[in-house]
């Protein structure tokens, strides 16, 4: 089951959100000495990263990581990382311990590897993950009908990581080659955030709470699980 939390507003939504993100990660910190917090790129979450940049949280007991990346540049406009260090990194989280999933390597699939290393390093379970979904029904980069999909999806797959070689549409633009958290490795968070707004994302994801194959919606494998605890912020 899904926690829904709808807003009128997108300004009302970021606010209740950087409290309850405040709230989760100081709670981590005061019960294990320190937290970690999964995150997504995109325009939506934007807005939460500068807010919670501001904020009085202890940052220098939480380590931020990425939920998936294109495999692209630092530099480049298209990269995670680069979102990452622009909107929250900064402020009083300038200094905070960054994990970011892009290497040297030519492939994302060449680099999966030390991707995977960095990853095994972080203290599990992940503390909060933050994922949005397409219009497609993807999330991190779980595309539908993507190569590496059924691997990142299986059960028995106990990788955190997965090179992803998306379909191109609309919705991957041209960077298709990607590395991302598998089922599994979304699954290390004790919670998932899962973040997106407008009524046409709404549509989508109420098809996907129904039943239906996961390959053509990845973000079923997050809503057909028990494991973890989901809840949903939307706005207009």
């Amino acid at each position: 089951m899904v926690r829904e939390f709808f807003f009128e507003q997108r300004s009302h939504l970021f606010t209740a959100l950087v409290a309850e993100c405040q709230d989760v990660l100081s709670e981590a910190v005061s019960k294990h000495g320190q937290a970690t917090l999964l995150v997504s790129g995109g325009t939506t979450p934007a807005p939460l990263y500068e807010a919670l940049s501001k904020s009085d949280l202890n940052w220098k007991k939480i380590k931020v990581a990425l939920v998936d990346e294109r495999w692209v540049d630092d530099q480049h406009s298209a990269s995670n990382e680069a979102l990452i260090r622009r909107s929250l990194l900064i402020n009083n989280a300038k200094n905070v311990e960054f994990t970011g999933m892009k290497t040297l390597a030519a492939t994302a699939a060449q680099g999966q590897a030390e991707t995977e290393s960095r990853y095994a390093k972080l203290l599990q379970p992940f503390t909060l993950s933050i994922v949005g979904m397409g219009n497609d029904g993807h999330t991190a980069s779980l595309f539908p009908h993507a190569e590496g999909l059924a691997q990142a999806l299986s059960e028995e797959n106990q990788q955190l990581t997965a090179a992803i070689s998306a379909v191109q549409s609309e919705v991957t633009g041209p960077n298709t080659e990607r590395l991302t958290l598998t089922r599994n490795g979304l699954l290390k968070s004790e919670r998932i955030i899962i973040l997106f707004t407008g009524e046409d994302k709404l549509a989508v994801f109420s098809q996907a709470q129904q039943a239906g194959p996961v390959e053509d919606m990845p973000i079923r494998a997050l809503l057909q699980q028990e494991q973890v605890p989901l809840e949903l912020y939307w706005a207009p």
